[in-house]
């Protein structure tokens, strides 16, 4: 049995396709921008003398994600989708 071809150029030209594609490249943005807050976060702890050693470094990287992600998840109007109980 073969996978059904998709034909890609035909998909890229649409504009759901493209709204799609400008919707994944800011979502990589903006988790791109959130590891390099919570990095330059860590350095500048690092710097000031609070960090010694790699267990320090990503007990605060850790702290600094959870942050990170609560501002996120406060930021937007998340959705879930329950799915039934069989």
């Amino acid at each position: 049995m073969q996978r059904p071809s998709i034909n890609q150029e035909a998909n890229r030209n649409t504009p759901s396709a493209q709204s799609l594609q400008s919707l994944l490249s800011q979502s990589d943005d903006e988790f791109y921008g959130s590891l390099q807050r919570i990095w330059n976060n860590v350095v500048q702890l690092e710097d000031m003398g609070l960090i010694h050693d790699n267990n320090d470094k990503y007990m605060y990287a850790y702290r600094f994600a959870e942050v990170e992600l609560q501002r996120a998840f406060s930021e937007k109007d998340v959705v879930f989708v329950a799915s039934p109980i069989r």
